[in-house]
């Protein structure tokens, strides 16, 4: 014999039916619009799902993209810390806390919560670059080099690693040490055209302009019609021109 509902639980069940609905209505309609990239709408509709559902941790994340999207980043923060009080073990709310705060100019409170995510999910790297730009930001050099290096070391072919450590040693004026790693980067993905630039700025750094000019003109070959091509194009005339060119540095160049 079946169950019976007494007309009180027959009407409860018509009444949260479409409540039910209504809500996954707008949810499924805000993910359509993030993944047409039409923020605004996507927002709207969220905001319209917690209408009918305040406590969703999977609502306040989605919401807190499309805020980070278009650049608001406390209103992002905000849902995040409302996600947060639901579920404080879920690593992909301190993550993206994390990349606001460091998106909105607080390199302090990005570091709090990198370091967060990396406790609750150790192998998650982007975290872990992450948080080697917040203390990069925060003008921890040392800690930020010791992070890539560490993540270089576990995981070998992890291009990033190699290209924020490159990018930090120029910053520092270390050239020789950013070459280094720019040609591991081509060992490990020889199609990676970025290293090429990277190359080509090290030794235009160090004066080497014939090899600073057949890096670049690697780059360009991949890259013909950027912006970044264009200013290639004139350092390498200046190049031509100067005095120290003339006395033979780019004989080799062809």
């Amino acid at each position: 014999m079946g169950i019976k509902f007494t007309n009180n639980e027959q009407k409860l069940e018509k009444y949260l039916q479409p409540v039910y609905t209504k809500e996954c209505e707008h949810f499924k309609l805000a993910r359509k619009f993030m993944h047409q990239k039409n923020y605004r709408k996507a927002i709207k509709e969220y905001l319209m799902s917690m209408i009918f559902t305040k406590s969703d941790i999977e609502t306040y994340k989605e919401i807190s993209k499309a805020y980070k999207k278009i650049k608001c980043y406390d209103k992002a923060i905000n849902h995040l810390k409302k996600a947060r009080v639901l579920s404080r073990f879920d690593s992909e709310i301190y993550y993206e806390m994390g990349l606001n705060h460091l998106l909105n100019a607080n390199s302090q409170e990005a570091r709090k919560n990198f370091i967060r995510t990396i406790k609750l999910n150790p192998s998650n790297t982007n975290a872990q670059i992450q948080l080697a730009i917040s203390h990069e930001l925060l003008g921890e050099e040392d800690m930020a080099l010791s992070i890539y290096q560490k993540i270089i070391e576990e995981n070998p072919n992890y291009i990033p690693a190699y290209n924020h450590k490159a990018g930090l040693h120029i910053t520092l004026g270390e050239y020789n040490e950013a070459a280094v790693l720019f040609y591991q980067i081509l060992k490990i993905n020889p199609a990676y055209y970025r290293a090429n630039l990277g190359l080509g700025i090290c030794f235009d750094k160090m004066n080497k302009f014939a090899r600073a000019i057949r890096y670049y003109k690697k780059y360009i070959a991949k890259k013909p019609h950027s912006d970044t091509t264009k200013s290639l194009v004139g350092r390498i005339c200046e190049m031509y021109e100067n005095n120290s060119c003339k006395k033979g540095n780019l004989k080799v160049v062809k």
